[in-house]
């Protein structure tokens, strides 16, 4: 069985995990997750290729596991301090045919600061596409390692395919796991 993962929102209001434009934009809970966009605002109104919606339009889930990920940083960030420590492993079954979502696997050739979502970077989320990670790739560790030797700002899951799904997200069924 494959899966996918998204960190627990803290605090998780309801049953439900909803794109961030659906969110009020006055809200708290607005501004805490539009900071994470601080220095990339312009993906915000990036366009999803297959699904016709923009980035916020969707809810982003991992092919890798964050306790994965987590290991992996600590490495190199040995400050690392970790806010959400409970993450939702969804079965991928769980969102196929309940959800439209695609799979973003970032080509790691573009240059820093392209933000355009280009059609060859995504396809349908199906049994056949999809390939749960089982490591951090490559690119990613050596993004990490810059950002500790030349500064810059950590973020958790650059270069690591995202599974983008449309709308709001039912998560009474999903299992929660601790990092």
């Amino acid at each position: 069985m494959s899966f996918i993962y998204h960190l627990k929102p803290v605090p998780m209001e309801g049953d439900f995990l909803i794109p961030l434009n659906d969110m009020d934009k006055s809200s708290e809970l607005y501004v805490k997750h539009a900071s994470k966009y601080e220095g990339r605002e312009e993906l915000m109104d990036e366009s999803l290729p297959i699904l016709n919606c923009k980035w916020n339009d969707v809810v982003q889930f991992s092919a890798l596991d964050p306790r994965i990920i987590v290991e992996e940083l600590k490495k190199y960030q040995t400050d690392l301090v970790i806010n959400r420590r409970e993450i939702y492993r969804v079965p991928i079954s769980e969102i196929i045919g309940k959800n439209e979502a695609i799979i973003f696997d970032r080509d790691t050739t573009r240059k820093k600061g392209s933000f355009g979502i280009l059609p060859h970077e995504v396809k349908v989320l199906s049994e056949e596409n999809y390939n749960e990670l089982t490591s951090v790739p490559k690119e990613t560790i050596e993004y990490w390692k810059r950002v500790r030797d030349e500064g810059g700002k950590f973020l958790f899951f650059p270069f690591i395919t995202h599974i983008m799904v449309k709308g709001k997200i039912d998560t009474t069924n999903f299992e929660i796991v601790e990092i």
